[in-house]
Parts: structure tokens; sequence; C-alpha cells
């Protein structure tokens, strides 16, 4: 399939009020953003709502304007190449079908420009509905679609011609919970089959850590992390690459210091801390980060808490600590607690950020 290089990529888009004396003013939506995807790999890409995700994607597909930057596909310098040249198929966010067609021949729609014979398109399109298991749709009407269906197709017709680059963004988003574990799997089943290069752009913390080879995080325009889905999880380099990548629970406390090391001050607790980073911290505050898994229930644990709501669905119980305010989300396995039990907990891990920045303390 294909490499694809972003070489110092930077967007904006002019502001609604610039006058013709400040055509450079307006919104930067990537600030120099340099990746590589590699032959056959799935990248994911995450960051809040506004962090430039899908105008990354769109950058690709030669559907966005570049204020600096280039675009290499296979090797090639792709700037001056125009979309429907640039061999890479795109699946948005909510799904876009041609109305006058039917589900058949939306998904046909590719291999009919390319004046591919009508018995490899049927062997095409019958493949595609069968892997995605919705060839009972073949004669639907895209208005006769739910939102999920259509999105199915749209799915259907970007891979039905095993474009070089495959673009997803949220391609999941619209589909139930049953359909979009099952999609999450099948999906990253037929890309790797195909061996097509794909990026995938995500909201989901689940399908960050399901799907991807790597995960980028994008936080204002700009990368702030690249790492296997794992690294991020275990060792998130801002919030916001914590929070993409699953719940987190987030409290404050204090650097303190004693002949041995830290120690991290929190009202309800004290937590030994034994980072040389923190020495120029001290007396300052800083971001606790505490995922689930890392806190485990014990007879000796320094956090008192009292349980608040139990979960046995996903086994977790949420937990308010003995400072009137904060709370903790805690993974229980198959333990079961009860609503105003009392616990002792131990916090086995925790990440730490500062709170101006966002920027993980060093270890």
């Amino acid at each position: 399939m294909s490499t694809v290089e972003l070489v110092h990529i930077t967007v904006r888009v002019p502001s609604p009020h610039a006058t013709s004396s400040h055509a450079g003013e307006g919104a930067t939506l990537l600030d120099d953003v340099s990746l590589t995807v590699d032959d056959g790999e799935l990248l994911g890409v995450v960051g809040a709502s506004g962090s430039g995700k899908t105008t990354l994607l769109r950058v690709i597909a030669g559907l966005q304007s570049l204020a600096a930057g280039t675009v290499i596909i296979d090797g090639i310098d792709v700037n001056q190449v125009g979309p429907a040249a640039r061999d890479v198929g795109m699946v948005f966010q909510d799904a876009v079908l041609i109305p006058t067609r039917d589900v058949q021949h939306n998904i046909a729609f590719p291999l009919e420009l390319r004046r591919q014979p009508d018995d490899e398109i049927a062997e095409r399109v019958g493949a595609e509905t069968r892997a995605l298991h919705i060839e009972g749709l073949l004669a639907r009407a895209p208005h006769e679609l739910s939102a999920g269906e259509a999105q199915l197709v749209q799915i259907a017709r970007a891979l039905v011609r095993v474009p070089s680059v495959l673009l997803l963004d949220e391609p999941l988003a619209n589909l139930d919970a049953a359909h979009t574990h099952r999609m999450r799997h099948e999906l990253r089943l037929l890309q790797q089959g195909y061996g097509v290069t794909t990026v995938l752009a995500t909201n989901d913390p689940l399908e960050a850590m399901a799907m991807p080879d790597r995960l980028v995080v994008l936080d204002a325009g700009s990368v702030v992390q690249v790492a296997t889905p794992a690294e991020v999880f275990e060792h998130p380099a801002t919030l916001t690459a914590a929070a993409c990548t699953g719940h987190v629970s987030l409290l404050q406390a204090v650097v303190e210091a004693d002949s041995d090391g830290f120690w991290l001050v929190h009202p309800a607790f004290r937590h030994r801390a034994w980072r040389p980073s923190l020495a120029g911290r001290v007396g300052s505050t800083v971001v606790v980060a505490v995922r689930p898994a890392w806190v485990r229930v014990a007879a000796d644990g320094p956090v008192a808490a009292t349980v608040e709501t139990v979960s046995p669905v996903t086994r977790t119980i949420r937990v308010s600590l003995d400072d009137g305010g904060n709370r903790l989300e805690i993974a229980t396995g198959p333990h079961t607690h009860r609503v105003g039990e009392r616990l002792s907990l131990h916090l086995d891990q925790v990440a730490l950020f500062d709170p101006t920045t966002g920027f993980e303390v060093g270890r």
C-alpha cells in the first residue's frame, strides 16, 4: 500500500472579522505537525473536540488547504494533487450517501467511476457487504437507513476499491453499543486483511485502545504524544492524553519533601513519590491523575473512602474521599461492595501533571 508523511503541516483559517490588511489573522487548526504513518499501519488520532483531528484527515485527503508544509503519499509530494487522484478513501463522521442511488449502487459508485467490468463490481460489492453484514440492505434507499446502517454503507463504499490510504473520522460514532463492539473487531480485521494504511480519528477511549497500532495525541493543533495505546494509557504526556485513553480521576496535591524523597499531600492522604523532578516543585500544587486499575482496596491502605455507587457490569465503584469533595473510580474485579461501605485504599500508581500547562511532571 502506501506510507503517509506529513512534514511541518500548518493549517490556518481566516478570522471572519479579518481585514485585507490583516489577512493572516485567524485560528490555527494545525501547528507545525510532522507525522509518518507506516505502510499498512493503523494510526489512531485522539484529542479533545477542536484539537485538529478532522482537519488532519482532511489534509491527507486533499480537502484542506495548507498555510505551510508538505503531504507525501508513497514517496510522492501530493500538495498539487487533487483529492480524486490521491487514491484515498475517507469515511466521514456523518454518512454522506448519494440520495438518488440505492445501497448497492452507492457502494459500487467508486468502481463505476473507474469503469470496472460489471461482474467485478458485483463481486466486490458482494464481498464488502458480506464482510460488514449489510447484504440485506442492498435494495434500500439512503433515507430508509438508520444512522448506523448508513455509516456501514459509507465504510463499504470506502473499502470497495481498496484505496492506498483509508481515513476514518469517528466511523462508529452513530452505531449502538452492540454494533460498535462488533465493528471495532471487524474493521480491524478488514484493515489488516487488506493491509491498507489507515488513519482513525476517534473520541472513544475504547476505540483508541483497541484498534490502532500507535496513537497520536493532538492538543490545540499540536502533537503532544506519539506512542502505542498501552504506552499512552500508562504514561500519558498530558492531561488530554490521559482523558482520551480511558477514565481518570483528578485530584490536587501539594509537594512536600523530607530526607528520603517527596510526598504528595492531599487533604485525605499522603502519598510517597520518588521522582527527582519534584525537587523544583516543593510547596507547589500538582494534579494527581488516577486510573481505576491503579487503586486497590487494602486493609492497611492510607486513603479512607466511602462507597457511593456500584457498577456490576463494568466492575467498578465510585468512592468519596474523606475530604468532603473528591471522588475516585476503582476497578474492583470480582469483589462486591455495598453503597455506604467504608474502605481503605492504596494508590499503586499515579500520573502527575502541571496544573497550568497540563503537561506531565517529568519522571
